[in-house]
């Protein structure tokens, strides 16, 4: 079961690859892993060795949620929703650019 932790958009695709693959991908929230590391060793640093061992031992106690990537029309529909908001921000910088 790949598990991952969802910093930022960058999981998305890798998400997307597993999901294409057959397999279903898991995700923790990061802040389970932060407290999670803190009760380990009581040492709040982050780093790129503890963290793959918090995130399994989450994954192995059942901890996760699956995530929802969208496919087909509904995949569109959230691409052209954030084209909207996109836009939309365009839209108020140049009014308020003329307004200046």
């Amino acid at each position: 079961m790949p598990g991952m932790e969802p910093t930022g958009h960058y999981w998305f695709d890798l998400g997307k690859f597993l999901q294409d693959k057959d397999r279903k991908p898991v995700l923790v929230n990061q802040y389970h892993v932060k407290q999670s590391k803190e009760l380990d060793d009581n040492n709040p640093s982050k780093n790129d060795r503890k963290d793959p061992k918090v995130i399994a031992g989450l994954i192995k106690d059942g901890r996760f949620t699956y995530p929802y990537l969208p496919e087909g029309v509904y995949a569109e529909l959230r691409s052209a929703s954030n084209l909207k908001f996109q836009t939309q921000e365009e839209l108020t910088r140049i009014l308020n650019r003329i307004a200046r």
